[in-house]
């Protein structure tokens, strides 16, 4: 009777407040960033792909780690486990501030939280956080680094005080099992694969959804099988969002040693309708689409950690959204390759010391990966339900297609409680419109319905056929943005000890340099004051092939003048957290 009337408690406090993610399990969360470090350490290995883990894991982590880590590892796992399994409601509050050099103005950013971590029984686990939040920036308009993304889990509404929108951020976790089979759902973010953040398959940067992850995690192989309930938008609106989008993503990974890891993996992304055949856990993606018609947009990948030498760690994703199979048999491997890819390498010394972790990252997206083409429909304003986007954001990697990106971060702790990251990046991304052939070109500015801004929304489908179907233009263009950008951040993260709570003071700086910033604007676009007299590119006279050619080559022109130039920035951001 008592456990009945403490669950009931507890499920009154979450749902009055609005379900959140698992404080513990939430993928942004800190204890992830720890986690970084005792994977590349040697001192927890083989985890599931999908994440955020269930509670009954993340105390497995956090019990071996104070079992097999150094004084310093164990202090900071028993610091984890106090705070989230030391009590089960949370109170506190959140506190953010940013500014820019752009003239975007100040972000402040104030929010009430509740936090709850429940083991129910050692197989049935319940968490929640939720935070009522005040304010002046939606998460469009965040004044973010490029390539980054809100942290915030919040939608516009008409709730609005003065300057400041007053939203929830609201999500859910419940797991069953234990740390071998478990089945964790709920609304939350999501993360897969061997890179915890801004990965090409699930990143963690991307907006919350309903998500349902079944694990078998074993010694020598694991298996995963996730579903991510998505918002589907259209080109030309990606801010009105539209039910029955899915994702579903499966891997099985074998584990022949300690240092090895290899892994296949499937994913098909559709809607309209939700698929029953999609959740069997071992039928193949691509037999069980070829039994719908092939209408949905399935991708097939492979995922590798290799631990070379005690405190290294080597991580590797291929994703492969079209391929051309009949090309790469023939070793003609300059064909069609639509696909995202990353490389890792970690180091974290075995003892710990002042140096933490070093970790180098490359990833690259290449030209048209992401944007799937529902079939049949050449307009924009179409709700699309087989590209790569949730809430009309990337799901995968926070990268246009046509991209590639070099991280590099460097964690420094000169005391227990403080981590001095160091970090630098390189962004370039081509307009793959750019040096396009003029079948295509033609087609753009004699019928409305294509985008050309080289984005995510820039599919290759067109009424002429797929653009660069037999080739790949990976950043070869004339015209090449580049984003530098260098920092560091600082966490500070204290314990209350009268309390039980903690405290956590953040600080961060950004210093961007933007080369050719206006490259993502349309290269060719229809314009319906001008009279090519034809509406069909395939029927267009020699002379009206002409006429089309000079207009062609003004917007080239106007293009490639706008899209050139230099932009800095520079961004300050501060935070503070207090839980009692």
């Amino acid at each position: 009777m008592k456990r009945a009337r403490m669950l009931a408690c507890i499920l009154l406090a979450v749902l009055c407040a609005g379900l959140a993610a698992q404080t513990a399990a939430d993928p942004q969360d800190y204890f992830y960033t720890d986690l970084a470090v005792w994977e590349t350490m040697g001192l927890v290995g083989n985890l599931p792909a999908a994440r955020p883990y269930p509670l009954q894991l993340v105390k497995t982590i956090l019990e071996t780690v104070t079992e097999r880590g150094d004084p310093v590892q164990k202090r900071i796992a028993e610091s984890h486990y106090r705070r989230i399994f030391g009590r089960i409601i949370t109170v506190g509050g959140k506190s953010e501030l940013a500014i820019d050099t752009e003239g975007s103005g100040k972000q402040l950013a104030l929010a009430m939280s509740v936090d709850v971590n429940y083991e129910i029984e050692e197989f049935l686990t319940l968490s929640g956080s939720a935070d009522g939040w005040a304010t002046n920036k939606l998460p469009a308009d965040e004044l973010l680094p490029s390539g980054e993304e809100s942290s915030r889990d919040i939608i516009e509404d008409n709730a609005k005080v003065g300057p400041f929108w007053v939203l929830p951020s609201l999500n859910s976790s419940v797991a069953v099992g234990s740390t071998e089979y478990y089945l964790n759902a709920g609304l939350m973010r999501g993360s897969f694969g061997p890179f915890q953040s801004n990965g090409v398959i699930v990143g963690e940067q991307a907006l919350h959804t309903g998500q349902f992850d079944f694990a078998a995690n074993k010694k020598y192989w694991g298996f995963n099988l996730s579903f991510y309930s998505l918002s589907a938008t259209s080109a030309d609106d990606t801010d009105s969002y539209y039910p029955e989008k899915f994702l579903s993503v499966h891997s099985f990974e074998a584990r022949p040693f300690d240092w090895l890891s290899v892994s296949l993996l499937e994913s098909v992304i559709y809607g309209g309708r939700l698929e029953p055949s999609y959740f069997l856990p071992f039928s193949p993606f691509m037999i069980s689409q070829g039994i719908t018609g092939f209408r949905d947009n399935s991708w097939l990948g492979g995922m590798f950690t290799v631990k070379p030498v005690q405190g290294v760690k080597v991580d590797g994703v291929l994703y492969a959204d079209d391929l051309s199979f009949n090309d790469i048999i023939k070793l003609n491997w300059d064909t069609k390759w639509r696909l995202a890819g990353q490389l890792g390498f970690s180091y974290a010394p075995r003892e710990s010391g002042i140096f933490t972790l070093a970790s180098f990252d490359y990833t690259m997206v290449t030209p048209y990966t992401y944007t799937h083409r529902m079939d049949g429909d050449a307009g924009t304003s179409e709700v699309n339900y087989q590209n790569y986007l949730h809430a009309g954001k990337a799901f995968g990697a926070a990268l246009d297609p046509n991209s590639d990106r070099v991280n590099l971060k460097v964690t420094l702790r000169p005391l227990e409680d403080v981590d001095f990251d160091l970090v630098g990046s390189l962004i370039r991304h081509g307009n793959v419109n750019e040096d396009i052939s003029e079948k295509w070109i033609r087609e753009y500015l004699t019928k409305t319905g294509y985008i050309t801004d080289g984005t995510i929304l820039n599919s290759s489908g067109s009424d002429v056929g797929h653009a660069y179907f037999y080739s790949t233009p990976f950043l070869s263009q004339e015209t090449i943005q580049y984003i530098w950008q260098t920092g560091f951040d600082v966490t500070c993260r204290l314990p209350v000890l009268k309390s039980g709570g903690y405290m956590v003071f953040r600080f961060g700086y950004r210093f961007e340099c933007n080369l050719n910033d206006g490259i993502n604007s349309a290269v060719y676009s229809y314009d319906p004051s001008v009279d090519f007299g034809v509406s069909d590119s395939t029927d267009l006279t020699d002379a009206q092939k002409a006429a089309v050619d000079a207009a062609a080559k003004q917007q080239l022109d106007a293009w490639r003048a706008a899209a050139t130039g230099t932009v800095f920035n520079n961004y300050l951001t501060a935070g503070f957290e207090y839980f009692f």
